[in-house]
């Protein structure tokens, strides 16, 4: 080829690429290369095997407890920054002197970052499906339902592909302003270290280094996913966990009264003495509650009195302890050769006379139902008449708390000693396993709530545009400090 025909060529590739269109597209032709040549395939694999080991791991708490929510919001999160990170890490670096070279030959930084933007977020996308068809194999029960789209895989899905991104266009920036991979690697560490610590999730925070987390990655997509995973609407788990965990443990001890009684004296009993521990009841509430009893124990079934014969009544007063004055009674002094009669001779002699078996046998009481004692009464038609009238006036804590420490009889006997010794399981059944585990999850779940990860369509969309806005500003960074390329000495 002559020299005039190598200038002409040479003369039309600068003609036909100076534009930063094209250039765009020779560069992105040039990082799919690198994808197929240089192995940087290999990330959607590593990609998928992180995802399986973090679906084994949340797979039984994420969408079902609150804690469970959180955890799988930050290892969701910290999945997405690992592969954002990797993917670029070392775009940059790793050809720093091609680039300066090309630029110096007329190539557009911006066609040049361009081309990585595009090529990483098509990356990104794929890694971000790969994981979440991973997770969902590895049994990660995610709704039907989504919150923002009709499904709820596609909700974390742009969670994750927003931090992914963001987390790359980072390390892009990173990898811009190092001039070795070495380099760029040494750095990638703290790095992680820096968005994982101060992602404001599930580590807490001291005071001072709170507001950290608004310069963090981590910290939006944290708050992205636990809120569309519910975490204010789920239970939390994690206390009823432990103290079910606690079944076998022994509580309890010997106590004296007295000590009982000082407990009167805390902050905490004087702090309520106005709350009612017992309110008023009136007889037709009484009734009412009576009733329900009734029919849940059949109280008008029970015998209150069983049938007695004239044997066992003489027996019972031959025997009693309580009617020994009554036996000694004489009923008839001595006479001559005749002995006093007593009240217990008569007895023995009624007990022991022939022909009488017949008569001390016979029943003379019949059988007697709490029903029929009820009936005699007329209870129902007395509470139907007297059903506003009240029995009793509330008692408040602190009225309780004045009597027993007032009660003389109590005082003397603040020495006296008890024991008490039961374990937890047995207070859980006293109490009603389903009842205490609904509180302690109820009110836990309560005390937090965070306003952060509310449900709220603004919410995620405000966190989803904070991750979009970390990504546009580190590659406008990446881009700024290649401009500068040409000045590197080195």
């Amino acid at each position: 080829m002559s020299e005039s025909s190598a200038k002409q060529g040479r003369r039309a590739w600068r003609v036909r690429h100076k534009g930063r269109a094209s250039q765009v597209l020779i560069y992105l032709g040039k990082q799919l290369r690198f994808f197929i040549n240089e192995s940087d395939w290999k990330v959607l694999p590593m990609a998928a095997v992180i995802a399986a080991l973090v679906g084994m791991v949340v797979r039984r708490r994420f969408f079902i407890t609150m804690e469970g929510s959180l955890i799988g919001g930050f290892a969701l999160t910290c999945t997405a920054i690992w592969n954002g990170c990797f993917n670029s890490i070392q775009s940059i670096c790793r050809e720093r002197a091609i680039v300066k070279r090309e630029h110096r030959s007329g190539m557009h930084i911006s066609a040049y970052m361009a081309a990585h933007m595009i090529y990483q977020l098509l990356l990104c996308t794929a890694q971000t499906g790969l994981s979440m068809y991973v997770l969902q194999l590895m049994g990660v029960q995610f709704p039907a339902q989504g919150f923002m789209t009709p499904w709820m895989i596609v909700d974390v899905g742009i969670s994750m592909l927003l931090i992914s991104y963001a987390a790359d266009m980072m390390s892009l920036f990173i990898s811009s302003l190092s001039h070795t991979t070495t380099g760029a690697m040494t750095v990638m560490p703290f790095v992680l270290i820096f968005q994982l610590v101060f992602s404001g999730g599930l580590i807490p925070l001291p005071a001072w280094s709170q507001n950290l987390s608004n310069f963090t990655i981590s910290n939006y997509g944290v708050r992205a996913i636990a809120a569309q995973s519910g975490y204010n609407e789920l239970p939390m788990a994690a206390v009823w966990n432990t103290l079910d965990g606690m079944r076998g443990t022994e509580v309890g001890g010997t106590f004296t009264l007295g000590q009982v009684l000082d407990l009167l004296d805390s902050p905490a009993v004087e702090k309520r003495r106005d709350m009612e521990i017992m309110r008023s009841w009136t007889v037709g509430e009484a009734a009412e509650v009576l009733s329900g009893a009734e029919e849940s124990l059949h109280l008008r079934d029970r015998v209150v009195a069983q049938p007695v014969t004239l044997r066992d009544a003489l027996s019972f007063m031959k025997t009693s302890p309580l009617l020994a004055q009554l036996r000694s009674r004489v009923l008839r002094p001595a006479e001559g050769d005749q002995a006093a009669l007593t009240v217990e001779t008569l007895l023995d002699d009624l007990l022991g006379a022939d022909g009488m078996e017949e008569l001390l046998d016979r029943e003379f009481v019949a059988t007697v139902t709490l029903g029929q004692v009820l009936d005699f009464l007329q209870t129902e038609e007395l509470a139907a008449s007297m059903s506003d009238e009240v029995l009793n006036a509330p008692v408040t804590l602190g009225e309780a708390a004045d009597f027993l420490r007032g009660n003389a009889v109590l005082q003397a006997h603040r020495e006296d000693a008890f024991t008490f010794k039961t374990s937890i399981g047995d207070l859980l059944d006293l109490f009603g396993e389903d009842n205490v585990r609904t509180l302690i999850q109820t009110r836990t779940a309560a005390a937090s709530q965070k306003a952060e990860y509310a449900r709220t369509a603004p919410n995620i969309r405000g966190n989803w545009l904070m991750l979009a806005l970390f990504a546009a500003a580190f590659a406008l960074l990446a881009t700024l400090a290649l401009e500068f390329i040409d000045k590197d000495r080195r």
